[in-house]
């Protein structure tokens, strides 16, 4: 291959026809470019908006945030230590445990409801003095909707036809609360299925 003449540069290509063609240009080497490089980024830094250095926190700024920081860690925790308590003593106050009817020591000891139509059930209650009960009915399938399940729980004042009696227990007024489980797949429990 011939040696190129200074500032030619060699260019290959084309189309197929396996001609070369030679270029004429100015040689820079790459002291020029990174004079000109230079020279181009110092003008745009000089356009920049903006000061020369970043601030700096002086020595009593920093101690004084580091103060601060030390003061407020205690209230931040006591505050989070109130809220767990005050939360506590909600919950507490809200959630009242209760007895179940049929328990021992209860207005209807080993009654077996559990064993008994909603209808059956109801009748079984006003004999022994409970006309006013809240039937809540579960119903519904567990299984729809990938496992989460599709259920609802709603209150009536009278017996439903049809489900499985859970006893309940005596609400604060005096009225008995009683569960009947009508969801999909309900068996029932207690001393019936022994």
């Amino acid at each position: 291959m011939d040696t190129l003449p200074r500032g030619v540069v060699l260019v290959e290509g084309g189309h197929d026809t396996g001609t070369t063609r030679y270029l004429e240009g100015t040689p820079m080497d790459d002291t020029d470019l990174d004079l000109e490089l230079d020279t181009r980024v110092a003008a745009l830094e000089a356009r920049a908006p903006g000061r020369g250095d970043p601030p700096r926190l002086t020595q009593g700024a920093r101690r004084g945030r580091l103060t601060a920081s030390l003061t407020l860690a205690p209230l931040l925790l006591l505050g989070v230590v109130a809220t767990a308590a005050a939360g506590a003593v909600v919950v507490g106050q809200q959630a009242t445990g209760r007895e179940g009817i049929q328990n021992p020591g209860q207005p209807l000891a080993g009654a077996r409801m559990e064993c008994m139509t909603p209808p059956e059930a109801a009748a079984y209650l006003a004999e022994r003095g409970y006309p006013d009960v809240v039937w809540q009915v579960e119903a519904g399938d567990p299984t729809a909707g990938g496992g989460k399940g599709a259920t609802t729980s709603t209150q009536h004042a009278t017996a439903p036809e049809h489900g499985y009696v859970v006893p309940g227990s005596i609400l604060d007024d005096g009225r008995p609360i009683m569960i009947v489980d009508q969801r999909v797949g309900a068996t029932g429990h207690g001393d019936c299925l022994e």
